[in-house]
């Protein structure tokens, strides 16, 4: 067993493949009880050796979808995970900080797929952690506030810069890398006033970016509602109460208001969750104005993002079902009228293909391309360093099932998990290498290259370019859709310039 000290006493670790793991390390006291719906109060020390070789708890699953979690679930889930090479204080290693995704109500840090070992290797230290999800982390009240999760995400990085030098890392070189919801949650860090100076580089990953151009921002106001109705089913406003009722049936009141079931004819995006981080001007900024200005940023998102949440046999699919039975040219058309608003006529006389093909590339285009065309143009005129990519890069077994560069797909290329063996081939273990090397690269300098030291453009207005990764990586310019440009054009005043 190998040891390290940290604030609250000695941890016990292991050492694998040449680096060494510490997991299931508790960054903040458990949030049962009193602390259910407060801000995270510090962990409690301990006598001896505490065993730091399993994971800890992952927080309880409002929606479960069937995902390896490789931790049980329960309320008291904040713990964090380190990997990493060195243990000499002196090493003064980059650090990562992952941030997980699930839509804010599902998932966890100790899932194999997030395992940080593969990018440790490349002299890094990594560090995963868990955060409260649903209700639990993003309840609004009136006496208690909200966005607990956000509060549990700076406690991890108050954690991460007074302890990681025993792991060898930099606190004063932090990266912050999160995908989906754990792209929003970076994105939420940078209007995070109490976050600044713990991280030094951020990471968006298919999310974070801007709010979708059709549908209006209610965040708060949906946060809100849902909140008073979660209240008013488990029997009433009052928090000591609130804090009594036992987790189940405060798991299923956040499922049932969480924003998972579309309306008829429609399907389920993201843009319908409910518990979510919101701008509140007290925990969250109101704006991007809160960013650091010496912060830059990696952004993009994959080519196929929506065959994720459709394509019957991916995570939210209907398993054995042919798409040309769930999607008709009504669901298409009931979609477009969502995410194009006014433009949808003429959006629906560009989209070609079956329904489930239009279905696709419009859902993706809504949802991801043009907030990242209206991210990019945002970030640039802020004169932020900052650097867009889209994977596209479509693996064997990925085209065999028609997932093709779907929402999650750069996950085992990023952290170095290409399986099952059949599912991939020697140009994904050489596409693995081009992400890794990108992202460790952008951690340790701020600018992202390739493995043959090309360094990747920076967003900006003049010669808008961006990094293209599919069988490699190549500097392209910025691309538009003529569907992404009609739904750009909904945009107004300074969103649209």
């Amino acid at each position: 067993m190998t040891q390290v000290r940290v604030e609250q006493g000695v941890l016990g670790g292991n050492q694998r493949a040449g680096v060494f793991r510490f997991r299931g390390v508790p960054y903040a006291a458990a949030p049962v009880g009193k602390l259910r719906w407060a801000a995270p109060r510090p962990p409690v020390a301990w006598d001896g050796v505490r065993d730091a070789t399993n994971f800890g708890n992952a927080a309880i699953q409002t929606v479960d979808t069937g995902v390896d979690l490789g931790a049980q679930q329960s309320e008291d889930c904040l713990y964090l995970n380190v990997w990493s090479a060195a243990l000499d204080p002196r090493a003064g290693q980059p650090v990562m900080v992952w941030i997980h995704g699930g839509g804010f109500l599902g998932w966890a840090a100790s899932m194999p797929e997030y395992h940080g070992r593969a990018i440790a290797q490349r002299g890094l230290t990594v560090v995963s952690f868990n955060y409260r999800l649903g209700a639990f982390g993003f309840l609004d009240h009136p006496e208690t506030g909200g966005n607990f999760a956000v509060q549990d995400w700076v406690a991890a990085l108050e954690w991460v810069s007074r302890n990681i030098r025993a792991f060898g890392g930099d606190p004063d070189n932090v990266t912050i890398f999160g995908q989906s919801a754990g792209a929003t949650a970076v994105r939420t860090l940078l209007a995070t006033p109490s976050a600044h100076g713990l991280f030094h580089r951020a990471i968006l990953q298919s999310a974070g970016l801007e709010r979708t151009a059709a549908m209006p921002d209610t965040g708060r106001q949906r946060v809100r509602q849902a909140s008073a109705r979660l209240a008013e089913q488990l029997g009433g406003s009052d928090i000591d109460h609130l804090r009594e009722v036992p987790v189940d049936q405060v798991r299923e009141a956040s499922r049932v208001l969480s924003g998972t079931m579309p309306s008829p004819g429609q399907v389920h995006t993201p843009a319908n969750l409910v518990w979510c981080p919101t701008a509140d001007g007290q925990v969250v900024g109101e704006d991007l104005s809160c960013w650091p200005t010496d912060v830059p940023v990696l952004f993009g998102h994959t080519e196929h993002e929506a065959r994720f949440f459709i394509t019957p046999t991916g995570p939210y699919g209907a398993r054995g079902v042919d798409p040309a039975q769930l999607y008709t040219p009504n669901t298409v058309a009931s979609m477009a009228k969502v995410l194009a608003g006014q433009r949808a006529d003429n959006i629906l006389a560009h989209l070609a293909g079956s329904p489930y093909e239009a279905l696709a590339e419009l859902y993706t285009t809504a949802i991801w391309t043009e907030p990242a065309l209206a991210s990019y143009r945002r970030f640039a005129e802020l004169g932020r360093a900052t650097y867009a990519y889209r994977f596209a890069r479509v693996s064997p077994g990925n085209r065999r099932t028609g997932m093709l560069a779907y929402h999650c797909a750069e996950l085992p290329y990023l952290f170095g998990h290409l399986t099952p063996a059949e599912c991939y081939d020697e140009v994904d273990a050489q596409v693995s290498d081009i992400l890794e090397h990108a992202w460790t690269e952008f951690a340790r300098t701020g600018v992202p290259s390739s493995p043959d030291g090309t360094t990747w453009p920076a967003a900006t207005i003049a010669t808008p370019q961006l990094t293209v990764i599919d069988d490699a990586a190549r500097t392209c310019p910025l691309d538009n859709s003529a569907i992404t440009e009609m739904i750009n054009s909904l945009r107004s005043g300074a969103d649209n310039r």
